[in-house]
């Protein structure tokens, strides 16, 4: 795939809405779509971003310039170079009623692309930090938030709670697991994601933490993992970790022992096509390992990973697919294939 095929058809603008929807909050002639990985400070459009920025008056990085760091629209050397928008991204929102524009941008473009329901990943330890309140507090404010958006936009949405790699890492688990036992375990989380760099170490105790996690409070568990070329990953995700699903995988392309693992298992890999490009996880002289996926078994669903900064939407990242030698006949099963792998209950 090479970068004139990331300008694909059909580009849907920095909101992400490509047609008007009907009465019933659908887009006519689309497919309906599943969304199980996307950032939410990735989905927020540009255009809301500028607006934020001026309204809290951030101060931008030393050296950071919105036009030519914010978006991400060509293949970047390094996964580090890529995420260079998460200077700024993470710098916001510090008032609630800005976190509610947020949100409603984020579900109005998810809605522009059918997205019927959608597993929204945020990290509510630097949203506390932002708004100066307690982790259980930003957690109910983000729960309210999303929870209000998603209704008005007629999308079902749960929550995944992102941890970041690091030697703080178990720190945070701990932190996130204890806010929401605070809170009764409301229904609305539905699962944890280890993100970050890959390269980083972490606690050695931390696998054991979300295996924890998992069994006592039933939450899914899907780790980012083989998106920087280190196929040792994928396979500590799925061992130590116990996780449900394993983000971009994309290594796991290399190793045909794993991806006959991935498929015993049913292990389903979240591909996120355009972002594997961005990132250069799948290098331009590559092929993308969709084909490997589906050869060896190993189930995979579309996801966007982050639209805002992409300014691509999910029905980019399908037709993406398909130009990575997909059929348009796998396309009309991805809805099907997001319920069945999705965290959230009763979709199927």
């Amino acid at each position: 795939m090479d970068q004139r095929q990331l300008d694909l058809p059909g580009m849907l603008g920095d909101a992400g809405v490509a047609e008007e929807e009907d009465d019933n909050g659908k887009t006519p002639g689309v497919p309906d779509r599943g969304e199980l990985h996307v950032h939410m400070n990735g989905a927020i459009p540009v255009s809301k971003i500028r607006e934020i920025l001026s309204d809290e008056a951030v101060v931008l990085p030393p050296g950071f310039e919105i036009e030519r760091d914010l978006v991400r629209s060509t293949p970047r050397r390094s996964l580090a170079e890529y995420l260079r928008p998460w200077q700024v991204l993470r710098l916001f929102p510090r008032k609630r009623q800005n976190l509610d524009r947020i949100t409603l941008a984020v579900a109005a473009g998810l809605a522009g692309n059918n997205v019927r329901f959608v597993e929204l990943r945020s990290s509510v330890l630097y949203l506390a930090a932002l708004q100066k309140c307690s982790p259980a507090k930003a957690l109910e404010n983000l729960i309210e938030s999303t929870g209000e958006a998603a209704q008005r936009h007629g999308i079902r949405r749960g929550l995944i709670l992102t941890v970041t790699r690091g030697d703080y890492s178990a720190v945070s688990l701990s932190a996130l697991l204890q806010a929401y036992e605070d809170l009764g375990e409301p229904k609305d989380v539905i699962g944890l994601d280890l993100a970050g760099d890959e390269e980083m170490a972490y606690p050695t105790e931390l696998p054991s933490l979300f295996r924890k996690a998992k069994d006592r409070f039933g939450l899914g568990i899907t780790i980012h993992a083989g998106e920087t070329g280190r196929v040792e990953n994928v396979r500590s995700a799925v061992e130590l970790f116990g996780a449900d699903r394993i983000g971009h995988g994309t290594a796991a392309g290399q190793d045909p022992e794993l991806l006959e693992l991935l498929s015993s298992l049913g292990i389903c890999v979240e591909v996120c096509p355009i972002s594997n490009r961005l990132t250069g996880a799948v290098p331009a002289n590559e092929a993308h390992p969709l084909q490997q996926f589906r050869r060896y078994g190993v189930p995979f669903v579309i996801c966007s990973d982050n639209p805002g900064i992409h300014q691509r939407g999910l029905a980019d990242d399908q037709a993406a697919a398909m130009a990575e030698g997909l059929s348009i006949n796998d396309m009309r099963q991805q809805y099907e294939v997001a319920k069945r792998y999705s965290f959230m209950k009763d979709l199927i």
